[in-house]
């Protein structure tokens, strides 16, 4: 009986509950225990209802424009807000059978008028052919749980970075640098061309996938402005393009900002992240592409 008058709450309209502050935090804490119950839920048709459930009410919620000062610390999901505080991103996840995920997805963006606009992030990550250099809208979203947000200026434009990760498989997991940008109505655009990778490349996103059973480092460090990830190496040269066979190989990469991009750096040496290694004056020129760069040929993908 308690978990319908959790749900009756959840959806109580606003109208009869006014718009004060408090009636919207009586909203917020009946949406966070039926997040709990969603994590504790061990049948997936059940939890997709509860999903569908919880989802159109924290939408509702966040139509709101004082949720925008909301934390949100009740509900273990992602969520990250820009240095600039124009910008939020909550972002979880609800398992599928056979290892499978799927994501979901809000933002707010504060609009120079400060108003704020909602926008919902659609999972469509089979739809993507080319991850690397496609430019895309909130309709067709790389779908990532985010854990880290990175702003630097291009030109007189604010952008930002988001570090994501993306289960995807029993076989592989994934890794993701996305870009986001914003026109002048608040609608975003993912991707953008600003990871320069030896003057060869200039990608608008960056994916790494990796064998499902290891973990892989990627953080920004602020100190030095560089993005840091494992170097990804098969486990054995017949391997190579097969990324489930791909993992840490102990060495450190990273992406540089320098004049408003992000350029691809080799070697990077972690036990001082300020400094890094110098490279070799006679420096083979057939340098193997990094691993980032290679196609999965999982299924078909």
């Amino acid at each position: 009986m308690r978990f319908y008058k959790i749900l009756l709450i959840a959806f109580l309209p606003f109208q009869s509950l006014g718009q004060s502050i408090d009636s919207l935090q009586v909203k917020l804490d009946s949406l966070s225990h039926l997040f709990k119950q969603i994590r504790e839920e061990t049948s997936y048709s059940k939890r997709d209802s509860l999903n569908n459930i919880f989802y159109s009410g924290f939408k509702n919620l966040l139509k709101h424009q004082e949720t925008f000062e909301f934390s949100f610390d009740s509900i273990r999901f992602g969520k990250l807000k820009s240095p600039d505080g124009a910008l939020k991103v909550y972002t979880w996840n609800i398992p599928q059978p056979a290892g499978y995920q799927k994501y979901y997805g809000f933002m707010q963006y504060k609009l120079p008028s400060g108003k704020v606009k909602l926008i919902e992030l659609k999972d469509s990550r089979k739809e993507i052919k080319d991850p690397r250099n496609e430019q895309l809208d909130a309709s067709k979203w790389m779908a990532a749980l985010y854990y880290q947000l990175i702003q630097f200026s291009r030109g007189n434009k604010n952008v930002y970075i988001l570090l994501g990760f993306d289960y995807n498989n029993l076989f592989t997991s994934k890794k993701i640098i996305e870009v986001v940008t914003f026109d002048n109505n608040g609608n975003p655009l993912f991707g953008l061309p600003v990871f320069n990778v030896d003057g060869k490349y200039h990608l608008s996103r960056i994916v790494f996938e990796f064998n499902a059973r290891v973990s892989m480092v990627l953080r920004y460090i602020e100190d030095s402005k560089v993005i840091v990830f494992d170097h990804l190496s098969p486990s054995s040269s017949e391997f190579i393009g097969d990324l489930q066979y791909y993992g840490p190989d102990g060495s450190f990469d990273g992406f540089k900002l320098e004049n408003s991009e992000w350029v691809y750096v080799r070697d990077l040496d972690l036990r001082n992240p300020r400094r890094e290694r110098p490279k070799p004056v006679d420096a083979p020129v057939d340098i193997k592409e990094p691993g980032f760069l290679y196609k999965s040929n999982l299924f078909g993908k």
